[in-house]
């Protein structure tokens, strides 16, 4: 009879603890799952909107809008301009590239587009002449004043860095003059 009660109190506390398990395990699997909101920041406090982009873009949800996250900041920079906003920009895409967003020449190429008097547009390898075809000739202009706009609104705008982005004005008429010279020499 004691041997009866003994199996039936061990059966009984096994039943609790194997119970006791599966709930807990079902506990686990049942944890609702956080959707990110990828809300682009706003305002006008540039630290506040980079802490809040990093915050959303650490979710990879979030990541495929790096572009108009990158985008927002420049419009939130404009309102609150400053030379620093170089420095918490570069700090940014290094940030991201840091965490696999975007890679290296990505993160180059956003900083020079916005940031550098260099043009990222110009081809680095390329026959001077074939650039000089009606239709590449505009497409390389269009993308060269697009660019020019971009560092407008970064050196100009978000920085108030005058003299670069009259340095890199200057380039862009030069090299706007060195292409149709070079084009007119290649269609004689």
């Amino acid at each position: 009879m004691i041997d009866l009660m003994n199996e039936t109190n061990f059966r009984a506390k096994t039943f609790v603890i194997i119970t006791i398990f599966v709930l807990l395990l079902m506990s686990c699997g049942s944890r609702p799952y956080v959707n990110p909101s990828c809300t682009l920041p706003s305002g006008v406090n540039l630290e506040e909107a980079l802490v809040h982009s990093r915050e959303d873009l650490a979710h990879l949800e979030c990541e495929v809008l790096f572009d108009s996250y990158y985008g927002r900041l420049i419009e939130v920079a404009k309102r609150d301009p400053g030379m620093e906003n170089k420095r918490k920009f570069s700090d940014f895409l290094e940030w991201a590239n840091n965490e696999g967003i975007i890679d290296k020449i990505q993160a180059r190429n956003y900083y020079n587009r916005y940031f550098n008097t260099t043009f990222m547009s110009l081809p680095d390898k390329y026959n001077v002449c074939s650039s000089c075809a009606e239709r590449n000739q505009k497409d390389l202009e269009i993308r060269l004043e697009e660019e020019l706009g971009q560092k407008e609104e970064g050196l100009l705008r978000a920085c108030q860095d005058k003299n670069a982005y009259y340095i890199a004005a200057d380039q862009y008429n030069s090299i706007m003059l060195l292409l149709d010279a070079t084009c007119t020499a290649c269609r004689n």
